[in-house]
């Protein structure tokens, strides 16, 4: 029967360990996600080229609840940005052309404080856009 008891002392050891263990590594995970995102989050000026006119905007990317979120700001309008990925180096996201207009698709490469990238139109077109990080001219 004491074998029994040291046994099952035993056993929830190292199972009480291996949950600390566990939450180390995903405090880890979080932190170097929150990490990724730190190197994009803030406003950044942005040009968008369409037939050949240049249309500024106001990206702001922050961190909510561990994910990343922006809105895009345009001609007097406001836009959610929805799915955003970044990985460290490729954002990608998708918003609205306008308000209630077709969604579009955004990839792009940071490159420190800039990014280049483009929109797939739904008219077939890719859309040129470049942005730098505000405050950096």
């Amino acid at each position: 029967m004491k074998t029994g008891k040291i046994l099952l002392s035993l056993v929830m050891t190292v199972f009480l360990l291996s949950l600390f263990s566990m939450g180390d590594s995903s405090l880890t995970f979080l932190d170097q996600e929150k990490q990724v995102y730190d190197a994009i989050v803030g406003d950044w000026d942005m040009e968008t080229e369409f037939q050949g006119e240049v249309y500024p905007a106001v990206m702001t990317l922050s961190v909510e609840d561990g994910k990343l979120i922006g809105v895009w700001a345009s001609m007097g309008q406001e836009m959610e940005m929805t799915d955003l990925k970044f990985d460290g180096k490729n954002l990608s996201f998708k918003r609205e052309m306008g308000q209630g207009g077709s969604t579009i698709n955004f990839e792009g490469v940071v490159n420190g404080d800039e990014i280049t990238g483009k929109y797939a139109s739904p008219m077939g077109d890719d859309l040129v856009c470049t942005g730098k990080r505000k405050g950096l001219q």
